[in-house]
């Protein structure tokens, strides 16, 4: 098996048990419990490897990505850019559900923050099978019945100065550019 495919199976499996549930939280169908969204960015027909140019992602330090299918057992496709072989390692996700709102990470096992991209409510969150200083998890509100999931992580435990903070601010940043893209593309 090569490196790239073992970190995919490494991200697939922290993806897989990040505990988010999906408990009904008596909210009426249609509704979401978080803040309404600037506009509508529908996530179908898009490619998620598209939500990153390629000097964004030289920018953040990463290679070009690599899409994988149905990445989620939903059949949400999905994108990773990651810097390997370098060392620390990095790696960028967006994954994109088109068959569950964001509001449903409220829900999570692990503890939830609503945070503000763009002016898009996040849910930002960790895996309960993991160090919340190695990764972070956002899932944008960007569709009704559909969220954009942005995350960061690393495998090097020496990554200067890491914490479960400046994994978000990582995601956050790459999430800023992926919606002025997604914006592009819905246009």
């Amino acid at each position: 098996m090569t490196g790239g495919h073992r970190c995919w199976l490494a991200v697939l499996s922290v993806l897989a048990t990040v505990g988010l549930v999906g408990c009904s939280s008596g909210t009426p169908v249609g509704e979401s419990r978080l803040p309404p969204r600037p506009s509508e960015l529908r996530l179908d027909q898009v490619d998620p490897c598209a939500l990153l140019t390629r000097e964004q992602f030289r920018q953040l330090g990463v290679r070009a990505g690599e899409r994988a299918e149905d990445s989620d057992g939903l059949g949400s496709i999905a994108c990773q850019w990651r810097n390997f072989p370098k060392e620390p390692d990095i790696h960028y996700l967006a994954r994109l559900i088109v068959k569950r709102g964001a509001d449903y990470a409220l829900d999570s096992t692990t503890p939830t923050q609503v945070v503000t991209i763009d002016g898009f409510s996040a849910v930002q969150t960790t895996s309960p099978d993991g160090s919340p200083n190695d990764h972070c998890l956002l899932l944008v509100d960007v569709a009704q019945g559909q969220s954009l999931w942005v995350q960061w992580m690393t495998t090097s435990p020496d990554y200067p100065g890491l914490t479960h903070e400046l994994a978000c601010q990582q995601a956050r940043d790459a999430g800023r550019l992926m919606l002025s893209n997604l914006r592009e593309l819905s246009r």
